[in-house]
């Protein structure tokens, strides 16, 4: 098999189990928020967030490393098992200093990241996590590194599966909330650390040991990496614990309910995004102004799709979550349509990012965005949590989306400006943002805890109002894209450039 086409192989596996995993972890949501308080939610949502930031900070980046030096070390099996070695003898030595840390400052750390949780069992459970979680994400580095992607995918679905088996069994059957998530999470992430040692000496990849050398060199790629790695995870954790500490648990379990809800946009977002980047890159190739009006043309027909979900998502989010959820979580829906702002801010860092990826010069820049929209949302949230609560951490939000959008519009703008213009992709957001509101309207001041046939046809009516709107505004731009068949081209670049998708994966999980 050639390199081009495993990679496109691998890019297929990858996609399918990533949606499959998403679309399958929503269909449980009416199960886990029947069985499981608000305050079980909001423990989960700090743990995992703990986990997500503390994974990178005790492997110091590692996983970028691993995936990394698999290339200069491939052809030397000596040298790649000493690679793993120590990668792998490295973390779990990190790990049983970081463990021994944390019981050492237990009683600080619970105060000041898990205000009202225990220590024991739940903070316990969850710095056990981490160790096991860590190995984890390494051994999936490797596998990845390998471009070993059907059985990364099919390891993965056995892990996920066992997972929701043992979640079903802790949570519904035996009833232990919290801390059966976590402890489900913990035995199938423990019972893994013992099938990555097993697989790596089945290969004679692994022995426990470290290679000074190896792990200078890997440590000084990893560590420049951890500030982007970390900016926006670090952001969301700390919004997390800033609800809880002017707040409840409760709180941050209906503010991680609606986060996960609003994240449907930006779900379908990156994935137009992975289709609509390679066919971009063929087309700024051809370095002539035609084929940069034909991307502002697609672009702004992509738009219009993405302000009908702003729509969708925002204006039904009532009587969705009312219907997946049980009685305790409805009014997670308020914060929804708020959230949506944000993303909808987002859709233009799709457009403008592609022409920063393009130019490699404004590539190396970009963590300038990155890690600037991700301190403002620390502080914003800081200054607005404590005054408006779970919506003070989605008007943070919001706002760090706008400073982001800024700095890379502005870095595009350095190289080129294609053709796009900020006023007229607000044009299409603020409409069907205000059409959206206009909708809410009975729902936020007569029906905010409750279903209403009428507010509901109210809604589709508004709905229908937009739609015919929208159409009659951009009939032009919609018939042409339509009949040009850009769409179709789009589509046929991913297929043959899937090698970006794949780099832009590996990147974005390392």
């Amino acid at each position: 098999m050639t390199e081009k086409k495993k990679v496109l192989e691998n890019s297929v596996f990858y996609i399918f189990s990533a949606m499959l995993i998403q679309a399958v972890g929503f269909l449980l949501l009416p199960i886990y928020t029947r069985f499981m308080t608000p305050d079980d939610f909001g423990i989960i949502s700090l743990i995992n967030g703990f986990v997500a930031v503390f994974t990178f900070i005790v492997a110091f980046s590692l996983y970028s490393a691993a995936v990394r030096f698999y290339a200069d070390f491939k052809d030397d099996h000596g040298q790649l098992k000493k690679l793993y070695s120590t990668l792998v003898t490295f973390i779990i030595l990190s790990n049983i200093v970081f463990f021994l840390f944390c019981l050492l400052f237990r009683n600080q750390i619970a105060k000041w990241m898990f205000d009202g949780v225990v220590f024991f069992p739940i903070v316990f459970l969850a710095i056990l996590l981490l160790v096991f979680v860590s190995l984890h994400s390494l051994h999936q580095s490797i596998m990845q590194g390998r471009q070993q992607g059907k059985k990364l995918v099919i390891v993965n679905l056995i892990v996920f599966g066992l997972t929701v088996v043992l979640k079903i069994l802790f949570v519904v059957v035996f009833r232990y909330g919290a801390v059966g998530f976590l402890l489900a999470q913990l035995i199938i992430n423990g019972l893994y650390f013992f099938y990555m040692i097993y697989d790596l000496r089945r290969e004679d990849l692994f022995s426990f040991g470290l290679d000074r050398k190896i792990l200078k060199k890997t440590l000084t790629y990893s560590i420049p990496l951890m500030p982007h790695n970390l900016s926006t995870r670090i952001a969301s954790l700390i919004s997390r614990v800033l609800i809880n500490q002017s707040g409840t648990l409760a709180l941050v379990g209906l503010y991680s309910i609606s986060m996960q809800f609003a994240s449907l946009i930006d779900m379908v977002q990156t994935s137009v995004n992975k289709a609509f980047q390679p066919w971009f890159f063929i087309t700024m190739n051809n370095q002539d102004e035609h084929s940069k009006i034909e991307i502002v043309k697609l672009s702004d027909f992509l738009l219009i799709l993405y302000s009908i979900i702003y729509m969708g998502v925002g204006l039904f989010s009532q009587e969705i979550i009312m219907i997946v959820t049980s009685e305790r979580y409805y009014m997670s829906w308020t914060i929804i349509p708020v959230l949506v702002i944000g993303f909808s801010i987002k859709s233009i860092y799709y457009f403008y990012v592609n022409v920063v990826m393009y130019y490699k010069a404004a590539t190396k820049k970009l963590f300038i965005a990155t890690l600037t929209g991700s301190l403002a949302d620390i502080l914003i949230a800081y200054l607005l949590i404590p005054l408006l609560g779970s919506f003070g951490a989605a008007l943070s939000f919001i706002l760090a989306k706008f400073i982001v959008v800024a700095i890379v519009v502005y870095l595009s703008r350095q190289f080129d400006s294609i053709g796009y213009s900020v006023l007229r992709m607000m044009g299409v957001i603020l409409p069907s943002l205000g059409f959206m509101f206009i909708g809410l309207y009975f729902s936020y001041t007569k029906y905010i805890s409750s279903f209403y046939w009428m507010n509901l046809m109210y809604k589709i009516l508004i709905l229908f109002i937009y739609l015919g709107y929208i159409y009659f505004i951009n009939r032009t731009t919609i018939n042409k894209t339509i009949q040009s068949g850009q769409l179709k081209k789009m589509l046929q670049s991913k297929k043959k450039n899937v090698i970006i998708d794949e780099e832009e994966r590996i990147n974005e999980e390392n």
